[in-house]
């Protein structure tokens, strides 16, 4: 039996995850640590009590009593929990179907390519060092192209991710894209806008060693991947959409509650996955 599909194809490709409305927001928070912020803040409100007096008081215990009082009413369930916008209750897998948009019933049917790419940049002055700018505006061009050749390129989807460990700010920047082929990938390596960025790059490599950037490439055949998504809003491989004869878009999101895609085995075609039925009760199966 075919997977079962949890979300109608759309009639036009939605924008790339990597778009999303919080991409420049965390980028200036990361200009700063902790610290900084809160002493930028601090001086911000002793100029406002010198211009005001106590009513400098007035609009930072606003803002927090608001705060406050969204967060309460949300957690008491007597307001729209803004949080949950998006998320798909249950358990989910990913399952692309074919071009006719009919979609398997093996898992884990079909190659999948993994492209990480990565950039952090060294300088003490951050978004204002030297060729910070000019990368920004070619990185940001290239995944404009990428989107607008989704079909031509072969690429399927594509998240933004800040490293959290590694250091208080200015962490590096990561981009996770799934495209079909590896033949796809390098034919966007090749394209003119991507052409046009590298040899800026390959000019000025040795000026501005503060700029670092890397990539890693994982071809996956098919039958050697898989996922599981519970309550989970569109990210990673189910924020990627495919393109079918009927010239819609066509999400991999499927219903993974019981069947072949209960466990990691069975959603890699390696097992019936019954293998966890005598151990543990199943809380998604129906």
């Amino acid at each position: 039996m075919a997977f079962k599909p949890l979300l109608v194809p759309e009639e036009k490709r939605p924008t790339s995850a990597f778009w999303g409305e919080a991409l420049w927001h965390n980028m200036m928070r990361d200009q700063f640590t902790i610290a900084t912020w809160l002493a930028m803040g601090a001086l911000l409100q002793s100029l406002t009590f010198l211009l005001l007096g106590h009513l400098a008081l007035l609009p930072a215990a606003a803002y927090l009593a608001l705060r406050l009082a969204s967060t309460l009413l949300a957690a008491a369930g007597w307001k729209h929990n803004s949080l949950m916008d998006g998320v798909i209750l249950g358990k989910f897998s990913t399952a692309f179907p074919n071009s006719k948009g009919v979609y398997p019933s093996k898992p884990a049917d079909s190659e999948i390519v993994v492209f990480l790419l990565g950039f952090r940049n060294n300088h003490p002055l951050g978004i204002l060092a030297p060729g910070a700018k000019e990368i920004q505006d070619y990185f940001m061009q290239m995944i404009r192209d990428l989107d607008a050749g989704a079909e031509e390129f072969g690429m399927l989807g594509m998240t933004s991710w800040r490293a959290a460990s590694t250091r208080k700010t200015g962490n590096e920047f990561m981009q996770v894209g799934y495209f079909k082929t590896v033949e796809g990938l390098h034919a966007f390596a090749h394209s003119e806008e991507h052409m046009k960025a590298w040899r800026w790059w390959n000019k000025n490599v040795k000026r501005w060693s503060h700029m670092s950037i890397y990539h890693e490439t994982y071809q996956v055949p098919r039958g050697n991947w898989e996922t599981i998504f519970v309550n989970t809003h569109l990210t990673g491989l189910p924020s990627s959409r495919m393109k079918t004869e009927d010239g819609r878009w066509a999400s991999p999101v499927v219903d993974a509650k019981s069947g072949l895609l209960k466990t990691a085995s069975g959603r890699m075609a390696r097992s019936d996955a019954k293998e966890h039925d005598e151990m543990v009760k199943d809380p998604y199966e129906v």
